[in-house]
């Protein structure tokens, strides 16, 4: 038998077993990359709306006239973005607190409580996003 000199370099099969490795390493990263995009320009759109609301109670919260604030009811659309709709709904509650322990015909302290609720909805969002506060007259 002869001595066959030893060939530096790879087979073909260990080139192909390199490349699907390889391959199923770069599909992987594609995929987790996919998928942080999407999660990303989903929790864009979440602050986009999150701040339309909170900015709206915050106009709502320091407007002076107490008794006016029932003049914020509405739906607005297109705000602030394309296909957003927000809708502010203010009920304004004065029936006596419960457990008062002044008589019948006198309103409890601090009866009469308004209701702010923020609702945004609009593409991109799973569930609309909603704030609620309360405010009272003083």
């Amino acid at each position: 038998m002869r001595n066959r000199p030893m060939r530096s370099g790879f087979s073909l099969a260990e080139i192909l077993v390199a490349l699907v490795i390889l391959s199923v390493i770069v599909m992987g990263l594609a995929s987790t990359t996919t998928t942080f995009l999407h999660e990303t320009t989903l929790d864009n759109v979440r602050v986009r709306a999150s701040t339309a609301a909170d900015t709206r109670i915050a106009e709502v919260e320091g407007w002076p006239d107490y008794s006016a604030l029932t003049s914020f009811n509405e739906t607005k659309s297109n705000y602030p973005d394309v296909g957003f709709t927000r809708t502010t709904t203010i009920v304004r509650d004065t029936t006596p607190a419960t457990g008062c322990n002044s008589p019948p015909f006198l309103p409890c302290p601090n009866s009469d409580i308004t209701r702010v609720t923020v609702t945004v909805i609009g593409p991109g969002l799973v569930s609309p996003v909603s704030r609620t506060v309360a405010i009272t007259a003083f």
